[in-house]
């Protein structure tokens, strides 16, 4: 295995698999909330990314056609590990995606941020996450705005899953 996970992978997989949300189409209310991100945080790209155990899928994109990359080169897989936004100001100068294949190759991802999406308090499906060709800073209020962004994206997924519920289903 080329990636870290997490103490709840289990959990999250199974809730994953419960919402049979991995394999939709691309959800164009989740493409318009990538479009919306692009344009706050000035950024050629955004994604709702989703991640199973072998790979990263993105049910929302904006200004990235790729649908779909091995878990193993995914900047999410880091974003899925805490609560907090996670920040990769200079890809080319951190070990740990340095020689990411995304990096080294297109789209030459130099900054990344990904705001975790949080389901049922500490259940991290994926991310929605701001990819940027130059290293940039990203502030305390930026971080807070995606964070927040985050959270509609998940509204959006738990609907899509449970379109006959106004709320997830307990656990």
């Amino acid at each position: 295995m080329d990636f870290p996970l997490g103490p709840d992978e289990t959990a999250r997989l199974r809730a994953l698999l419960d919402m049979d949300i991995v394999d939709r189409q691309r959800d164009p209310e989740l493409d318009a909330l990538c479009d919306e991100a692009r344009a706050i945080f000035l950024v050629p790209h955004a994604l709702v990314s989703l991640i199973d155990a072998t790979r990263q899928v993105f049910l929302g994109r904006s200004g990235l056609e790729r649908s779909e990359t091995p878990r193993s080169m995914s900047f999410c897989n880091y974003a899925i590990l805490g609560d907090d936004v996670f920040v990769v100001e200079d890809a080319h100068a951190d070990p740990r995606f340095m020689d990411n294949p995304l990096v080294t190759g297109e789209p030459f991802i130099r900054f990344y941020a990904g705001a975790p999406l949080v389901y049922l308090k500490d259940i991290r499906l994926g991310a929605l996450c701001l990819l940027d060709s130059r290293p940039r800073k990203f502030t305390l209020g930026e971080r807070a705005e995606l964070a927040a962004m985050a959270e509609a994206a998940v509204s959006i997924l738990v609907s899509r899953a449970f379109p006959d519920r106004l709320e997830a289903p307990p656990r």
